[in-house]
């Protein structure tokens, strides 16, 4: 796929191609006339490229049309099928490459994206978004004459005030002699916070000429003089332990330092694990690694030795509900952004003096890096969703990027065998977020995403498989169908899934959807319905080869639990 695959004409044509999901590029932009010198559209979208975000996800209206109309020309605009799925593209391309960036009309798309903002502010997700804003006398009027500009609530500065909630940073450029500043900072907030960040510019200063954008931003936080410090107190607590083990987060992959994570753990020969965030930051496959921990629902080996270690070096852990334990323990010694600078933290530990202790890895749980080797432990028999997962986990290689979704299939889930990137929102909880996710990741790092996500998810973003058919990404999206909101089941009456004959909430059954239907629907040539763990690996098997997207739906009866629930249930 390039730049040649991509068109782009008028706002008209986006607004009647947003429907169906649309990738827009250079293509017509080329004759049009242009302002001499980059206008406030053009330096922001070249300060994004500058940094990675080089396409911009969303949806056009009035408020932002200059900005799809400069990103066109530049580079890569998609158009996806509502704002909420461009919130979840853009964060998904975050993850992936390290920035993103997503824009949608004032107000009516803007509040579709709160939720989006959010769990990327919780996850340390870095997206720009880049709103177009009332004029001066928009705001002007408003306020004299209660006459309410497009898309407004009749408060000024609705959006900016919400979107200072959940950002690093939230800006407005009142004119084009603020743009550079309000641009600069937004994007070097996200960088270094790895956190989201907000611009607004008036709809009319988009067009307004500005000066070229200078040297690249810094995006390395700054050291606080506690790295050293700390990294002697990690040093001295291994030394005195006999049970340490390694909790690695999602942070440090945010600041790329899968290098420098990967050299420290070897270097230690204690056992390592992560938090499901920080799963797949790096492989899988370094010496040591002995698993995901998920707190109450992690499998009981993994469970044993994070809880029963006399030393838990937590780094760049975002410690959610599921951690309130180890995040409590005394055991625990904590290194997070919030804290130091990670990069120095890093740099500290890497060059200590250090000797490992052979009988800090004998304490490793793990005989195999397979998926029932990772789940020996889980005495219950294997259900359907352990199948399943099993026979993915199987089906994986490194030309992989993995996404899954809040659902019951996510306990399964952090036990399988990834070789390649691994993305989720295991704090957040967002149901519906793999499928928009997908379509960024795919985009910015070129591997195929493979999604596995619950029906009752799917359902929230399902229109996602238009903008993968209209892109030709080669995705592969498994959706779990039992017809029910089977995690809330869970959470409210597990006794459900072990009695024959109870009824489940009448509020979380779900409508049933023809899954491959639907796909091909939404121009898929390749979907298919499933009920048994060796169709799903015929239907893998299948997908290898195939030239666009596949979906797969697998059927799955409702009071089938994974594993490690099943005792809860009984």
């Amino acid at each position: 796929m390039d730049d040649t695959d991509f068109a782009f004409v008028s706002r008209r044509e986006f607004l009647l191609a947003s429907a169906a999901g649309v990738l827009v590029s250079p293509g017509a932009l080329a004759a049009a006339k242009a302002p001499a010198g980059p206008t406030a559209a053009d330096y922001i979208v070249k300060r994004l490229a500058q940094h990675g975000a080089d396409v911009l996800f969303g949806v056009p209206g009035a408020t932002c049309d200059p900005l799809f109309a400069a990103a066109a020309a530049a580079g890569k605009v998609v158009v996806t099928s509502s704002d909420l799925e461009a919130g979840y593209a853009a964060d998904g391309f975050a993850r992936a490459r390290g920035l993103g960036a997503v824009s949608v009309t004032y107000g009516v798309g803007t509040m579709s994206l709160m939720s989006v903002i959010a769990g990327a502010y919780a996850e340390k997700s870095p997206i720009v978004v880049v709103n177009g804003g009332p004029t001066k006398l928009d705001l002007k009027l408003q306020r004299e004459s209660q006459t309410l500009f497009s898309h407004s609530t009749g408060k000024d500065q609705v959006d900016l005030t919400m979107f200072r909630e959940v950002t690093a940073f939230a800006g407005r450029a009142e004119t084009k002699d603020d743009v550079a500043r309000i641009v600069d900072a937004a994007i070097s907030a996200a960088l270094s916070e790895r956190r989201p960040a907000y611009v607004e510019i008036p709809k009319d200063v988009w067009s307004l000429p500005v000066a070229a954008p200078g040297a690249a931003l810094p995006g390395t936080p700054k050291a606080s003089g506690k790295e050293g410090a700390l990294a002697e107190k990690i040093v001295a607590r291994l030394g005195d332990a006999k049970r340490p083990v390694l909790l690695l987060g999602v942070e440090l992959q945010r600041h790329g330092l899968g290098a420098q994570v990967a050299a420290l753990v070897r270097k230690l020969g204690v056992p390592w694990v992560t938090t499901m965030l920080g799963k797949g930051q790096i492989a899988e496959a370094t010496e040591g690694f002995a698993g995901v921990y998920i707190g109450l629902n992690s499998v009981p080996a993994v469970r044993e030795l994070v809880e029963k270690s006399d030393a838990v070096i937590a780094l760049g852990v975002v410690f959610g509900r599921q951690y309130r334990d180890v995040a409590t323990s005394k055991a625990l010694v904590s290194a997070s952004a919030g804290q130091v600078s990670l990069p120095a933290l890093l740099e500290e530990l890497n060059k200590a003096a250090y000797t490992p202790k052979p009988e800090h890895a004998a304490t490793n749980p793990l005989a195999g890096r397979d998926f029932a080797a990772r789940r020996k432990s889980v005495a219950a028999s294997p259900s359907l969703y352990d199948q399943v997962l099993g026979t993915v986990s199987a089906f994986l290689d490194d030309s992989f990027t993995v996404l899954t979704d809040t659902s019951l299939s996510m306990y399964p889930a952090a036990d399988l065998d990834v070789k390649g990137p691994f993305i989720c929102n295991a704090v957040w909880q967002a149901i519906g977020f793999s499928a928009g996710a997908a379509i960024g990741a795919a985009l910015a790092n070129g591997k195929r995403p493979l999604v596995v996500c619950g029906d009752g998810g799917f359902q929230m973003t399902a229109q996602s498989l238009s903008s993968m058919a209209r892109a030709q990404l080669k995705s592969i999206v498994i959706v779990l169908d039992n017809g029910l909101y089977g995690i809330e089941q869970w959470l409210l009456e597990p006794g459900f899934f072990a009695k024959e004959g109870a009824a489940e909430h009448p509020y979380l059954a779900l409508a049933r959807w023809d899954y491959p239907g639907l796909a091909k629907a939404l121009g898929f040539k390749q979907a298919s319905a499933v009920s048994s763990a060796a169709e799903l690996k015929a239907a893998l098997d299948a997908a290898r080869g195939a030239a666009g997207p596949v979906l797969i739906s697998v059927n799955v009866p409702k009071r089938d639990l994974p594993s490690q629930l099943q005792k809860g249930a009984s």
